[in-house]
């Protein structure tokens, strides 16, 4: 005796068998392809960092360079006018500017020191140090070593040792005869703070250190057991001027690390030093995320392959469903029950459904005979009614193509390109337009994945879309206008317009899509964007030496000038500060816009910040003879964790505009604290005409301004308030105002209190 078996168990345990199989040869496929390009982008990334601080650092001894040679040029003709105060003023002035200056001296053509940042060295005998005798050699920039003469003079809070950057050059008289030696010694921590900018924002998650070489592969900053180390690595064999690369080396300490390396090579006419930069992250960490992709790769193929075995019995069931219904039908007819069934096909007699099936059609065999008269009767009129059925669906396929002939030819003269997509994701129509745009042609697309339209990062957001739709039957991407990238027929990304239409009904059911070419203005508006940012930064270089050299020849190192010439300079120094400070929130801008706005918070009184702050912009306020007074709610310290600078620049901008918004001679504007339980509250309040009603919307918004004419009296660019919210929001604090029309206006904000 055979035993029969079911045909769904069959069906079912191939279908799983399947589904499992194909479901691990592609989660393998996919974990090698992905992983290879994980590792190479997390090593781009440290390369890039490490071009990134390496520009920067360049960049920045330009700066200094460009400083110490300008004012190399107007210190003095002779050893008189070296002496004069108000070089020692201007020396001090520009520390002050940038404290990274530790110090700063010019000394005579036999080295004795003339004048010095605070009187530091004045006197002394430098003609022996390498930056005095380098900088009449024509060697301008010394590289980095411990201080010698300073090492006991200059503060030092780190209980590290002083370490300094040289720059000197020499300065001449008026016969074009060197005169002596103008040098300035950089502090090495400016570098640190550079090092912090770019490892910062990296976060401590990933544990990346920056490390600093010289041109012989010293290390110059880094962890405390590899500095003043020579490193004898392979990847830095052959390294040359403005290299990069990422690679695999074990360091001193006998750990693996994945580092990224770049070499400056100068900015301008700064030759630079040949400094090498390392970005390094243990082997371990920077491959974490590969070795959570492989978890994740993992467990996606268990789940993938469970669903698609529970599909696999599933669609056993609705396969041989109908055979068991079949079955079940003709044990009805046996009974008598004559609608049950009216067909049966030929299946494998092998199956145990078959066995029933059999046993039942004898029985169905003589109801047929005996019902043959009856169905000869039936065919006369069954005749008529096939031919009049016939005719009416004749008819209404003609109506469909006319229908269908009507919308294709609307789609193919539209000028935009068209797909349709079924609820599956596969494009069922492709117009004429849509060749032309990206490429394919409509007979190599039809049936093909919406995912092989849209780059590959994007191809995961497409399938969640349509996976949403297709257990909600919600889709919020419909009716709405979209802008995204489509990838064309050559492998290239173009930017379109995309709104998406939804028809869902009992007889059709697609999503309708028309695709517009926004690429060109995508292009304007990047163009625009990079314009502004370059231009702000290229300008700001010469406009601060415009600035300084006017500095100097307003505050006196040039003479004394004929007043007409005295007010032709004062009139050029204000326009070139407005430049600058225009300049200056332009970056501030685009740095708030793209992100990269850096705080260097600490914990820090507010009162003394808010008196500098006032002493900072009294001399503005002058002009207008306008007072500012500070106004102390309580005697206890307020302590909060905050940016200087940033908070500064705040002050001095609401300072600026209470004073420039007040009635002239003898105004006074009110500087008050005010402190809660958690919290404290800073007012600047002035007597002005107040603010108009229609502009109190708008005030804090991007080059908002109460009169946008060109003949309005008060200037400005209406960046500072914006700047300012930006400022104190990053501080999670929130910044409003109080105005009263002819009354004046109070501007304040609160931050919260330390710890």
């Amino acid at each position: 005796m055979t035993h029969s078996r079911s045909l769904g168990l069959y069906l079912a345990i191939c279908f799983s068998l399947l589904s499992l199989l194909l479901t691990l040869i592609l989660v393998a496929v996919i974990d090698v392809t992905v992983t290879k390009q994980a590792k190479a982008s997390i090593g781009a990334s440290l390369a890039e960092l490490s071009y990134q601080m390496s520009y920067r650092l360049d960049r920045a001894m330009f700066e200094r360079y460009r400083e110490v040679q300008l004012m190399a040029e107007r210190i003095g003709t002779d050893s008189r006018a070296v002496r004069e105060p108000v070089n020692r003023r201007a020396l001090d002035s520009l520390q002050r500017t940038y404290p990274h200056y530790a110090w700063m001296g010019a000394a005579d053509h036999q080295g004795q020191v003339l004048v010095a940042t605070r009187g530091v060295l004045e006197g002394s005998d430098v003609s022996a140090r390498p930056w005095f005798q380098n900088a009449l050699k024509e060697i301008h920039v010394g590289d980095v070593h411990e201080a010698k003469l300073l090492a006991k003079l200059l503060p030092n809070t780190t209980g590290a040792p002083l370490r300094f950057v040289d720059i000197a050059f020499p300065y001449a008289g008026a016969d074009g005869r060197v005169q002596g030696v103008l040098g300035a010694h950089l502090s090495w921590e400016w570098a640190k703070t550079i090092e912090q900018s770019i490892t910062e924002p990296v976060g401590k998650e990933r544990e990346v250190e920056a490390l600093i070489l010289s041109a012989d592969n010293k290390v110059l900053l880094g962890p405390a057991d590899l500095e003043g180390q020579t490193l004898a690595l392979q990847s830095l064999q052959g390294f040359t001027k403005g290299a990069r690369g990422f690679y695999t080396e074990r360091l001193p300490d006998g750990n693996d690390y994945l580092v990224g390396i770049s070499q400056g090579s100068g900015y301008a006419d700064y030759p630079g030093l040949g400094w090498k930069v390392i970005m390094r992250q243990p082997l371990d960490n920077a491959y974490l995320p590969v070795k959570q992709l492989h978890r994740q790769v993992f467990l996606i193929g268990i789940l993938v392959a469970s669903v698609f075995s529970l599909l696999g019995f599933w669609v056993a069931r609705a396969i041989t469903r109908p055979i068991k219904l079949l079955s079940h039908s003709a044990q009805r007819l046996e009974s008598g029950e004559h609608d049950a069934i009216n067909a049966i096909g030929a299946i494998d007699p092998a199956y145990t459904e078959v066995s029933a099936l059999g046993r039942s059609l004898n029985s169905l065999i003589r109801n047929l005979q005996q019902k043959e008269a009856d169905l000869k009767d039936l065919n006369a009129t069954l005749e008529h009614r096939v031919a009049q059925r016939t005719l009416e669906l004749t008819q209404a396929l003609q109506n469909v193509r006319d229908n269908e002939n009507r919308i294709n030819t609307i789609v193919e003269t539209a000028q935009d390109a068209f797909i349709g997509v079924n609820f599956q994701g596969r494009i069922t129509d492709w117009n004429s337009q849509a060749e032309v745009m990206l490429g394919w042609r409509r007979d190599e697309m039809l049936g093909q994945p919406l995912e092989r339209l849209v780059p590959e990062r994007f191809a995961g957001s497409i399938r969640k879309a349509m996976q949403v739709f297709a257990s909600t039957g919600k889709a919020s991407f419909v009716n709405t206008k979209l802008e995204r990238l489509v990838q064309t027929r050559d492998s290239g990304e173009l930017a379109v317009e995309v709104r998406v239409g939804l028809i869902n009904n009992s007889k059709l059911n697609f999503f309708s899509a028309f695709l517009r070419d926004i690429s060109e203005r995508k292009q304007v508006e990047r163009m625009k964007s990079e314009f502004i940012s370059t231009a702000s930064h290229e300008l700001r270089t010469p406009l601060t030496a415009i600035y300084g050299s006017l500095s100097l020849i307003n505050s006196g190192m040039a003479g004394d000038l004929p007043p007409d010439a005295k007010e032709l300079v004062d009139i050029s120094y204000r326009s070139a500060e407005r430049l600058v400070l225009l300049i200056n929130d332009i970056l501030d801008v685009e740095k708030i816009e793209s992100h990269s706005m850096v705080y260097h918070r600490a914990v820090l009184p507010l009162l003394p910040l808010l008196a500098e702050s006032i002493r900072a912009t009294q001399g503005y306020a002058d002009q207008y003879q306008v007072k500012f007074e500070l106004v102390s709610g309580s005697g206890e310290e307020t302590l909060v964790w905050a940016d200087a600078g940033r908070l500064t620049q705040v002050m001095v901008n609401l300072l600026s505009n209470a004073a420039k918004f007040s009635p002239s001679g003898g105004a006074v504007v009110t500087v008050s604290l005010r402190r809660g339980a958690d919290s404290v509250r800073v007012l600047v309040t002035d007597a002005g005409m107040g603010i108009a009603e229609d502009f109190r919307s708008r005030i804090f918004q991007r080059f908002a301004q109460s009169d946008g004419s060109d003949r309005r009296q008060k200037g400005g660019t209406g960046l500072g308030l914006n700047i300012c919210k930006s400022i104190i929001e990053a501080h999670r604090g929130r910044i409003d105002f109080v105005s009263e029309p002819g009354k004046g206006s109070t501007f304040y904000f609160d931050l919260p209190l330390a710890g």
